[in-house]
């Protein structure tokens, strides 16, 4: 799936330069990491966490407390992605209109966007969640449930 999406991105590079000239180098790269940060703060955690926290709730291996700590994080990313647009685009309404208007900065946000949506089909990206997964609420499991893994430098010190 990452090459697909890194294929597409090259693509879309090459279009805009074509099209808008070497701003597009900044441009497309810039939209790019964006929609990838910003839609992984906000989706992942409901797309991915959200069926294996219901998952290990059910079975018994975690605390429903962990509903409340997945969907705050997303909710707090949104109010203030929207907080810092609105002031932006009131501030700065000639700045905003220019970067709405830009394809080469919407593409780009797109495709990050899609990357992310796309990303759980993954085998990589799902081993990946699971682990970072029990990272993050790891303290939400109960005492009956199998324990995360160790890291590498706790087997080592054992």
């Amino acid at each position: 799936m990452y090459t697909i999406i890194g294929i597409l991105f090259c693509l879309l590079l090459g279009v805009m330069i074509r099209a808008q000239g070497i701003l597009a180098l900044l441009w497309v790269p810039l939209g790019f990491v964006f929609g990838l940060f910003a839609t992984a703060q906000i989706v992942l955690p409901i797309l991915m966490g959200l069926p294996r926290a219901i998952g290990l709730v059910a079975k018994g291996q975690m605390r429903a407390a962990v509903f409340g700590r997945i969907v705050v994080g997303p909710i707090i990313w949104l109010v203030g992605l929207f907080v810092v647009l609105f002031v932006f685009g009131f501030l700065w309404p000639s700045a905003a209109e220019s970067l709405y208007n830009n394809v080469a900065l919407n593409l780009a946000l797109w495709l990050g966007t899609l990357g992310i949506f796309l990303s759980p089909l993954s085998k990589k990206a799902r081993s990946d969640f699971r682990e970072d997964f029990a990272n993050a609420y790891g303290r939400y499991y109960t005492e009956t449930a199998v324990a995360p893994l160790p890291s590498p430098n706790e087997t080592r010190q054992a």
